[in-house]
């Protein structure tokens, strides 16, 4: 049985009027946009995956972003292919295929888990994204010719609020399910202590030598609170040798908050004081956590060799119980892409069911002249199109990519990846209210201007949180996301315009350049291991500022293509 669709038999008022109908098939359109929450949601669950993935294998900040290298290279390497099979399927069969490829792709994350291999992982995300190419190949071109060009922008940011609103939901259900919470809570009656207050005023202070004494003479419970609330700065110009002795000798079972608070060369001493017995003691969950953090410093020669030394010196049944602890981290992503895949499937068999459209006019089926890619790239606006995408999902992928260790930092946020994985939803969500409210403003509103205006506020708010600390740096950070709504659809639509048959081509250059996605973030990730975090944000605002052209200048259509009949 199918469902049909049938058309809005609406006139187009005037132009003088400046309006004119929003779709053509509003109940396609309502069945498209399913589409979009689906990868949406899959897309960011690789947020929660960075640093799940990077604790369980131990990785740095670099090897942690072929994650993103592998889910958006797949846009790169598949999406000629996937331009073909839409055109060969046409747009509701290629949909189906896309979802059932992106199927295969969240099942083989079972198998991956149970070969505790990294580079198994990689190659289910690859089939995953390869899936995921082939609906944005499809679904976007297809939402923006559902009805008139004037409209079309503001109809592909309707159907991107659907997509954000699974952005906005997977962080919340990854960290619930995938993330593990390691941290303990200091209790708020040792942190307000006047000694504990004393304390984090003479770490962050005081000379060191006078810092020093105060943290050996500090009763336990107020030197974990303080740690904690102390500066990572002024514990960095502390004698790591006396700090990790200090902790070295706290009670076994303050010890894992302790390591929990302490980050770099400081905890690389403290690890290097403990006793095989308190070693052995420790929760694998702590011991995990601390390594982690070690794998992802900025390490001298001298300092990977101490690392080193600690690994190799950890008791055997130590080792052992790691080891089984990371299996079983590694397994946690089981369950829930195994559910995805089975939603996946269900949800292909809903769109073969739907009778939608087929809106061949647009497509390559109507191209006689038998374009070329290069042909359609030549149009001025399709080739910075292109570029702007480029840097957009380079940058989005960047930065939410990097927020939960970010959030994490002790100058930053302070908090655990459980706990920063809600505020990556915040992130995320921005980018719905946006998408719904700039669906609204781009129906009236210039979408060249607009888009133009949030780039340059998504660019001013970066800046402001690599040049700040706490709650200002945080509330920035996040504050991108509402900035970022528009972009990719506006862009998108912009780079299809008055494309006529040649559209599906167009299309298929705009999905290649999300490789951005890919690049972009493995080199922040290079940056943040010689820089630190904070400062490689460096690279998104350098993509902000290239949007800022495309919307001013890049994206005006100059050589049109005459239009197709629809």
């Amino acid at each position: 049985m199918a469902f049909a669709a049938p058309p809005v038999q609406s006139a187009t008022s005037s132009p003088a009027s400046g309006k004119t109908r929003y779709t053509d098939y509003p109940m396609a359109m309502a069945v498209t946009t399913t589409i979009f929450f689906m990868w949406g949601f899959l897309t960011v669950l690789n947020d929660i995956l960075i640093p799940h993935l990077k604790t369980v294998f131990e990785l740095n900040y670099a090897r942690a972003m072929l994650v993103q290298f592998t889910f958006f290279g797949a846009y790169f390497l598949m999406s000629l292919p996937a331009g073909r099979l839409v055109a060969a399927l046409g747009y509701k069969k290629g949909i189906v295929a896309g979802l059932a490829i992106a199927a295969v792709g969240a099942f083989g994350f079972w198998p991956a888990a149970q070969l505790h291999s990294y580079a198994a992982f990689l190659a289910a995300l690859f089939v995953l994204a390869t899936g995921i190419t082939v609906l944005q190949v499809a679904a976007n071109a297809y939402v923006a010719l559902l009805g008139p060009e004037r409209t079309s922008s503001s109809r592909l940011t309707l159907a991107q609020a659907m997509n954000s609103l699974g952005t906005t939901l997977g962080p919340w259900f990854g960290g619930l399910l995938i993330l593990a919470a390691v941290s303990t809570a200091v209790p708020d009656g040792v942190r307000k202590a006047p000694e504990t207050v004393q304390l984090v005023q003479t770490i962050n202070d005081a000379p060191p030598a006078q810092a020093v004494d105060a943290i050996r003479q500090a009763k336990p419970e107020q030197l974990v609170a303080a740690l904690n609330d102390a500066a990572a700065s002024a514990l960095d110009r502390l004698p790591s040798n006396d700090i990790g002795a200090s902790i070295a000798h706290l009670p076994q079972e303050q010890l894992p908050q302790a390591l929990d608070k302490l980050s770099g060369a400081p905890l690389l001493a403290t690890l290097s004081a403990l006793s095989p017995q308190q070693l052995a003691a420790l929760p694998s969950a702590a011991l995990a956590t601390a390594l982690d953090k070690l794998a992802s410093s900025r390490l001298d020669a001298s300092d990977a060799a101490q690392l080193a030394s600690v690994r190799a010196n950890l008791p055997q049944d130590t080792a052992q119980q790691l080891a089984g602890y990371r299996q079983k981290q590694a397994e946690l992503v089981q369950k829930p892409y195994l559910g995805l895949g089975c939603a996946l499937l269900i949800l292909a068999v809903v769109v073969w069911l739907f009778r939608l459209p087929p809106l061949t006019e647009s497509t390559e089926q109507a191209d006689t002249s038998h374009h070329t890619l290069m042909d359609a790239l030549r149009h001025s606006h399709v080739f910075f199109g292109v570029l702007a995408i480029f840097f957009y999902v380079g940058a989005e992928v960047s930065i939410g990519s990097f927020l939960v260790n970010y959030l994490s930092l002790p100058e930053i946020g302070h908090m655990s990846e459980q706990q920063a994985a809600k505020y990556v939803s915040l992130y995320w969500g921005g980018a719905m209210v946006g998408r719904l409210a700039g669906s609204a403003l781009l129906v009236w509103l210039n979408p060249r201007k607009l888009l133009a205006a949030f780039a340059g506020a998504a660019a001013l708010l970066l800046l402001t949180t690599m040049l700040t600390h706490g709650d200002v740096a945080m509330v920035s950070v996040i504050a991108i996301g509402l900035f970022n709504s528009i972009m990719f659809p506006t862009i998108f639509a912009l780079g299809i315009e008055r494309m006529g048959p040649m559209t599906g081509k167009a299309s298929s250059l705009l999905i290649m350049a999300i490789v951005g996605g890919a690049l972009l973030p493995l080199a922040q990730g290079l940056l943040a291991d010689h820089m630190g975090i904070q400062h490689a944000f460096i690279l998104p605002l350098l993509c902000y500022g290239y949007i800022v052209f495309y919307g001013l200048r890049g994206s005006i259509v100059r050589d049109p293509v005459a239009a197709a009949t629809h």
